[in-house]
């Protein structure tokens, strides 16, 4: 009879997965550690410090802008529109001057969690890869050779939508790719969901719906460069 594993062995035998709860190979996931969990007199440290920071941006904040950031979706919403609000009254930092660093910082957060909602939001990467035909390992080597778009978000990694067609990837996706200098790919799904004054300041995205894929690779080709937008 087989003895049973040891607690090691199973460890060793462990396979990671996304965040679908789909297995994945460790060549499109990323090993982490875990993390110790939080104590609870930590938890309450925390709570009552924002809790009292929360106040007072909200006793300064305007009723009107106080209405909008209550009525958001999600308490994650709302507490991005309450930091926002702090940046520029500086609720926190000074009495009467807002603080640009924390202003910069925020405004940089909301961009990318703005990006995340644009255009159908984004795909796991068993979504995608079942739109494409293919397994969610090869769909982590086309992350790897860019042949994607893709987006870290800490955890792992989602797909935006847009670039999806009825088959496939949209016509003119990889030789946008391509044509791209800069790597950073926050910086390239910005480039594809923003108007560009190469473009007349259309969307890239939207002309390449339009079948306009040459200049699109072209803007995407200058994109990044020094002076360019």
């Amino acid at each position: 009879m087989t003895p049973p594993a040891s607690a090691g062995t199973q460890r060793r035998r462990s396979r990671a997965t996304n965040f679908t709860g789909e297995p994945t190979s460790a060549a499109s996931t990323r090993v982490r550690r875990p993390e110790p969990g939080s104590s609870e007199d930590l938890v309450a440290a925390f709570v009552l410090r924002s809790g009292r920071a929360l106040a007072r941006i909200a006793e300064r904040m305007p009723r009107d802008r106080l209405l909008a950031a209550v009525g958001a979706s999600t308490d994650t919403d709302v507490l991005f529109s309450s930091l926002h609000e702090a940046a520029a009254i500086g609720a926190e930092i000074l009495p009467d001057r807002p603080d640009p660093l924390t202003e910069a910082l925020l405004r940089g957060s909301e961009m990318k969690r703005e990006m995340l909602k644009a255009e159908g939001g984004v795909l796991s990467a068993q979504q995608l890869a079942e739109h494409l035909g293919i397994t969610p390992q090869g769909l982590g080597r086309k992350r790897e050779r860019s042949q994607v778009f893709w987006l870290d978000v800490g955890d792992g990694y989602v797909y935006p939508a847009f670039q999806i067609g009825k088959n496939g990837l949209l016509r003119g996706i990889r030789d946008v790719l391509d044509a791209f200098t800069v790597e950073d790919a926050w910086m390239r799904v910005n480039f594809m969901l923003t108007g560009d004054a190469r473009l007349e300041g259309q969307r890239p995205i939207d002309l390449l719906r339009k079948g306009q894929t040459d200049e699109v690779v072209r803007a995407a080709a200058a994109y990044g460069e020094h002076g360019a937008a």
